[in-house]
């Protein structure tokens, strides 16, 4: 018998029906000489303080680092306290059940270090001794799927895999532990939860709230000119920032008198701008929130559903290459779409034409590791609800944006005086769409505060009639709350995370009441801020602390860096860490 374990229900019963288990059980199914069961998601953690006989610790204690880290069910908080999840300790009975009748267990959990992780702590929980093969695989379609069980890896492959996964979540668990224990006994105000990761994100969220708060304004007054050229209209603004009100007014008076502006100069350049690259998570969480207000964490749920729908490739993935194998087959993919008759039209009608694609156009990095970039698997995208198809439509856009010649662009600056004074307007023009015909967006090409219009045939020293004159009040704005797309830009710039986990900790936040969303901002709450000032200034909130952890990670996962070294690192940082905690509030901070 033959067992396979996967990390959801869902996934589970896909992978049952490719290989015949169609008898419906408790927890599992059965059938053609296979048992598939699955996880319900993370149901083992690292033991805490207590379990190690420290759940009373003084100063001299930290930092607590465990000498060998135990495994124990998930537990949940309730009304009386933390108690192990019910529905965590049944499937454990049942997977202890299930994999002892198996002579074989084959790997199916997500093709991740998460997913490598949750696979190997369970079969080490459970103490199994059965012989392990890898199912890895980026799509959930049949043929990836049989692709993938004709295919299968032994596990030695993923031993980094899971060295990194497992070297992260106890140098986590190190330092978050510690760090939290310490600030609540230093200072005596309870339970609050700290991280390597969520206390650097928390305070850059409240960093900013708290620069809204004390954001003097400061209004500027700008004067516009208008002038027509050919049955044009150019509205030229003041070169000058304006903070005076009555300057204001006093230029735009001169310049009704003066009632013309001379051309000083007009410069233009050309650029190309070549296709972006395919979406990675963070990249399509970001873009999504800044086109449609959809939070990191909606986005993530939207692309696991589209996955496990079989309609997009693994993605939860920072890849954003494809490598040959799976370029070769993009072509046939998008004649499959192009089949379609909802898009086939479109397909043609922006320049993509499925027979004749030309795959080395693509400015990717064929070399890169891990899972590639996300892109459609070319099933057909039936019964999506309206965030599904938002999303599905920006993976399938993004990826033929790919296959599309360079976006060529005129920007233009026309110079002029009036009444003595420098006026300015700045233009663009799009020569050839390229790339960004298939979505119109000019974000990235156009600079901000460029018009798109075609500037008329203008000379240097031509003088052309003012038609009006005009002073706006531009309120002095405080800097916006945070967002997703920036929070997500900001643990991505730092390495905080991984795509696989920067939504759990955006999430860790909401779910502990330290931030709430509010629109498309994201709020401190007074809890929240409350624990930002009892942390501010301190290591721990310091997002470079550990920004170079997941380049260690990286060289634990390919075996030039001991899992040993890079935790006796950790441990180090985690006593500095809380030293500088107890330092403080010695000093009375």
């Amino acid at each position: 018998m033959i067992a396979i374990l996967t990390d959801k229900p869902n996934v589970g019963k896909e992978l049952a029906r490719i290989v015949g288990a169609y008898r419906p059980e408790n927890g599992f199914m059965s059938g053609s000489g296979y048992i598939v069961t699955w996880t319900l998601g993370n149901m083992l953690s690292l033991a805490m303080p207590k379990d190690y006989g420290s759940a009373r610790l003084g100063e001299d204690d930290f930092p607590l680092v465990p000498e060998r880290f135990r495994l124990m069910v998930k537990h949940v908080k309730t009304e009386n306290g933390w108690i192990p999840d019910a529905c965590a300790v049944k499937q454990l009975k049942v997977l202890e059940r299930v994999l002892a009748k198996c002579d074989t267990i084959i790997a199916a959990t997500d093709a991740s270090r998460d997913g490598e992780m949750a696979f190997r702590y369970i079969y080490s929980y459970l103490r199994c001794t059965q012989p392990v093969k890898r199912l890895w695989i980026t799509s959930l379609t049949d043929e990836a799927v049989r692709k993938g069980l004709d295919n299968l890896q032994p596990m030695r492959m993923y031993d980094g895999l899971f060295a990194a996964a497992d070297c992260r979540n106890k140098a986590d668990w190190t330092l978050g532990v510690n760090a939290s224990y310490a600030i609540c006994k230093a200072t005596g105000l309870g339970n609050h939860s700290l991280g390597r990761v969520q206390t650097p994100v928390l305070a850059t969220v409240c960093r900013r709230y708290r620069e809204r708060e004390r954001y003097g304004p400061a209004d500027t007054w700008p004067v516009y000119v208008n002038i027509h050229k050919d049955g044009t209209l150019l509205r030229l603004r003041c070169a000058d920032t304006i903070h005076d009100k009555e300057e204001a007014m006093r230029l735009h008076g001169e310049c009704k008198i003066a009632g013309k502006a001379s051309v000083r100069s007009v410069t233009s350049y050309t650029e190309e701008t070549g296709p972006p690259l395919p979406y990675n998570l963070a990249e399509l969480q970001k873009d999504a929130n800044r086109r449609y207000g959809l939070t990191a964490g909606q986005v993530h749920d939207i692309a696991q559903s589209l996955y496990e729908k079989k309609l997009i490739t693994y993605p939860r993935t920072s890849g954003r290459h494809i490598p040959g194998d799976v370029l070769a087959t993009l072509p046939r993919i998008i004649g499959k779409v192009s089949a379609w008759k909802e898009l086939g039209a479109y397909l043609r009608s922006v320049g993509v034409d499925a027979g004749n694609i030309d795959t080395d156009r693509l400015r990717l990095d064929d070399t890169g590791g891990g899972h590639h970039a996300i892109l459609v698997t070319g099933t057909y995208p039936d019964g999506l609800d309206k965030g599904e198809m938002q999303v599905y439509s920006m993976v399938f856009g993004r990826m033929l944006e790919a296959f599309m010649p360079h976006c060529k662009v005129e920007h233009t600056r026309m110079e002029a005086s009036c009444a003595g004074r420098k006026f300015v307007l700045d233009t663009s023009r799009i020569l050839e769409s390229g790339w960004q015909g298939i979505s119109g967006h000019t974000h990235g090409i156009v600079p901000q505060g460029s018009v798109i219009i075609d500037l008329p045939p203008l000379t240097v020293g031509e003088e052309l009639q003012v038609s009006a004159c005009s002073v706006a009040q531009k309120k002095g704005l405080p800097p916006e709350p945070m967002t997703d797309a920036e929070l997500v830009e900001f643990m991505d710039a730092h390495r905080l995370g991984t795509a696989a986990t920067r939504t759990a900790i955006m999430q860790t936040l909401v779910d502990r009441k330290y931030v709430r969303h509010s629109g498309k901002y994201i709020i401190p709450t007074p809890k929240g801020l409350f624990v930002y000032e009892t942390f501010k200034g301190m290591k721990i909130a310091d997002a470079a602390l550990t920004s170079d952890w997941e380049e260690h990670l990286e060289a634990v996962e390919n075996g030039s860096l001991c899992p040993k070294k890079f935790l006796k690192m950790a441990a180090s940082l985690t006593a500095e860490v809380t030293e500088d905690i107890f330092r403080r509030y010695r000093k009375g901070a």
